[in-house]
């Protein structure tokens, strides 16, 4: 058993216990937990080990709701998905974020963070991290200049960087070895077929660009093709139900979730003695074994109960004065930066071409500025850090994935998101910015000068989706309020899971790949008793 190419297979029909669609971080990580043992396993992904525009552009869709990266240019759709393009960034949700807390509507998890911390630790070794520790304490000493902020109102966040990044690569040849498993290129999931009543899989219908056309038998199905492209398969599947599968109750593809990050101004540190390595990204290169850490200001999480607000977390970046943090996070930079990312990556702009044209044209100054910032690398220079917030947004049922009346090149329709924030999730934000605006200079670290660059709507200017697309198959005890259970099972079918972000209640501000292959390695704890309960 091995890697096989699904455009030679024509006419083929596949016979399996577990079949897993979409090899990214949640789908390799399912599959390694199976690698070895005695359960057959086919992980089906729609790419290649390359690069592929033309498989790539089966993402695209159209954005409609507020300003975000293209569908295209989000995701990558090859063996190892987008940790091929991936800073290797890891933390674990807080235990806050899994509370059901209050003023916080729709929040909660049908699990706790207790229950998924062992998850975590084989997480975090399947992700290539160092020893599993986010307690500050220990990273502040070993940088003695670091910032001492910790409090009843600041709370200091570790990040531990995964290397090697790109999964893919780092499991290709044990999932080679496995005599267990099979891996099927270039094959794209057409539709999920299931019996009259919906309330069983009975196999999936796959074709590739070349029309090969294949099917697949399991005991067990999981999706694992991410937090648009999981909705997107669920609506699209309507054999046996004209809304699509598991959305008797009208909720596959709400709640779309991304982190908004943006440029709010810089910091000034007060010290000449400012370790700004625990602080400062120089880049996502590490050498040798020592393992990269980077470290975030947050509120604490008594403030976050307390006062009922979202969570935000500041990061320190290198850049120049304040006129040249200030470009790059305007209008017309914001655009230019975005077009020559379109540019270098050659990825479809997604709608957003004329708006970041109509930007550039009416804040030609900031643009000029930024571009001749970004030639003389001003933008790297230490004098000042300026300062990156990532927000948590909280659930918002009308933010949604649907599907468009276009459709792609295999006939499918093309995804439309619809991104909305709540306006109370200002809250969090503004809060983080006047405790650092205030505590700074008390605690006599320094001082924040913001540029206070926001739109007509009140928020940043700059603000763009960190591409983290979460909670359109959401998880909930009720059926009515979460189209996943605890296991993420789909509510009311029998061998239907989910696996990814999409099942996230809330997101947090933490990036989500840790989480997504706890949640991964648990589901294959739950599907191994499932079929050996069975089998017994």
């Amino acid at each position: 058993m091995s890697f096989h190419d699904a455009r030679r297979l024509n006419g083929t029909v596949i016979d399996t216990d577990v079949a897993i669609v979409g090899a990214g971080a949640a789908g390799i990580a399912l599959a390694m937990e199976f690698a070895a043992g005695h359960d057959r396993v086919a992980l089906i992904e729609s790419g290649d080990f390359a690069h592929r525009h033309t498989t790539q552009f089966l993402y695209l869709g159209e954005n409609v709701g507020r300003r975000n990266h293209s569908t295209v240019f989000s995701r990558l759709r090859r063996f190892g998905g987008s940790t091929t393009r991936w800073g290797g960034q890891c933390r674990p949700l807080d235990p806050v974020d899994f509370e059901n807390r209050e003023g916080i509507d729709d929040s909660g998890w049908p699990i706790s963070h207790a229950q998924l911390e062992p998850y975590y630790r084989r997480a975090h070794g399947f992700c290539k991290l160092g020893r599993y520790d986010f307690a500050p304490a220990g990273w502040l000493e070993s940088f003695g200049g670091a910032l001492r902020v910790s409090s009843d109102l600041l709370q200091t966040r570790i990040y531990q960087f995964s290397h090697p990044t790109d999964l893919g690569q780092a499991y290709r040849e044990n999932l080679r070895a496995a005599g267990n498993i099979d891996v099927y290129l270039n094959a794209n999931l057409m539709e999920i077929q299931t019996d009259p009543d919906a309330r069983r899989v009975t196999g999936l219908a796959l074709a590739t660009l070349n029309r090969a056309k294949l099917t697949v038998h399991a005991r067990h199905y999981v999706l694992a093709c991410g937090g648009i492209e999981n909705a997107r398969v669920l609506l699209a599947s309507t054999g046996a139900r004209p809304n699509g599968l598991g959305n008797d109750h009208d909720l596959v593809g709400r709640y779309f979730m991304d982190h908004p990050y943006f440029f709010p101004g810089y910091y000034q540190p007060a010290r000449a003695d400012f370790d700004k390595s625990l602080y400062v990204i120089e880049g996502y290169e590490q050498v040798g074994s020592t393992q990269k850490v980077h470290a975030a200001i947050s509120l604490s999480d008594r403030l976050l109960r307390q006062e009922r607000l979202n969570g935000a977390s500041v990061y320190l970046l290198r850049r120049a004065r304040y006129k040249a943090v200030a470009a790059y996070s305007s209008t017309g930079g914001s655009a230019l930066n975005h077009l020559l990312e379109v540019l270098r990556h050659r990825d479809h702009p997604d709608g957003r071409l004329g708006q970041d044209l109509r930007d550039l044209a009416s804040d030609v100054t900031n643009a000029g500025r930024t571009a001749w910032d970004r030639v003389r690398g001003v933008l790297r220079r230490d004098d000042v850090l300026a300062l990156r917030v990532v927000l948590e947004t909280t659930p918002c049922r009308d933010s949604r994935v649907t599907l468009g009346r276009r459709r792609d090149w295999l006939g499918l329709p093309r995804v439309r998101i619809d991104w909305r924030i709540n306006e109370a999730d200002k809250h969090g934000y503004e809060r983080l910015m006047a405790v650092l605006r205030s505590e700074l200079p008390r605690l006599g670290l320094g001082h924040l000068i913001e540029h206070g660059m926001c739109g007509e709507d009140g928020w940043p200017r700059s603000m763009l989706g960190g591409k983290h697309h979460m909670g359109t198959t959401r998880m909930h005890l009720d059926p009515a309020r979460g189209v996943v259970d605890a296991d993420c099972k789909v509510h009311g079918m029998s061998n239907l899971h989910v696996a990814g972000s999409s099942v996230f209640p809330t997101g947090g501000y933490a990036n989500p790949t840790l989480t997504i292959a706890a949640l991964a390695i648990r589901m294959a704890d739950k599907l191994k008793d499932r079929l050996h309960q069975r089998g017994a």
